[in-house]
């Protein structure tokens, strides 16, 4: 289990449940003409849906994650990654550059998911997001490095629901269950996070 900071999830989870309250007994109000035609109940679907997916995160970072991998060639793999990218950041554009002609073995369901965590992490906000692939070596083991750099201007976005902080460490878990790391960069190009994937021999 990765370290995080236990403040940051709590204060998150306190916004959460007063969001849930608020919008829970602005519902049950007499409906009025500032109800905007029951915003009231339509906040109310968003504010559960956002404490759903932050406590079904939290349980993932703790409980056993059951991988199922399948032989998958790097180029189906970034494929994947990217539109989950292209998904998460809207109309933003996503580019691939590189190639790494190797086959490794990943559940790809958990590694897309894996990436909310890893964007949530640049916070590239819409500007744009650039994925570098080749092949790499970690420790004798031959494998794939992808970098996702985000723009060197790139500023920080609407927040957003739930934590980052869990979002990162289920992230970080699901590359090492890969046998894989991340690390994060930053740098005058930008901020930057690797991963690297070893090979299926």
């Amino acid at each position: 289990m990765n370290e995080f900071d236990s403040s940051a999830i709590i204060r998150d989870l306190e916004m959460l449940l007063d969001q849930l309250y608020y919008w829970a007994k602005r519902a049950q109000e007499p409906r009025s003409a500032s109800d905007d035609d029951g915003l009231g109940g339509r906040m109310l679907e968003v504010a559960t849906a956002n404490l759903e997916a932050f406590v079904t995160t939290l349980l993932d970072c703790f409980r056993p994650l059951e991988l199922v991998p399948i032989r998958v060639p790097t180029s189906d793999l970034v494929s994947a990654i990217a539109m989950r990218a292209r998904d998460e950041l809207g109309a933003a554009s996503v580019t691939v550059s590189g190639e790494a002609n190797e086959i490794v073995s990943a559940d790809v369901a958990y590694l897309t998911r894996a990436m909310s965590g890893i964007l949530r992490r640049l916070d590239p906000c819409g500007r744009g997001l650039h994925l570098a692939v080749a092949r790499a070596e970690r420790g004798g083991r031959r494998g794939i490095e992808i970098v996702l750099r985000t723009s060197p201007t790139a500023r920080a976005g609407a927040p957003r629901h739930g934590t980052a902080e869990l979002e990162w460490a289920l992230a970080a878990r699901v590359i090492a269950l890969h046998a894989g790391e991340v690390q994060e960069h930053a740098g005058p190009r930008g901020r930057a996070i690797t991963l690297f994937l070893p090979a299926d021999s």
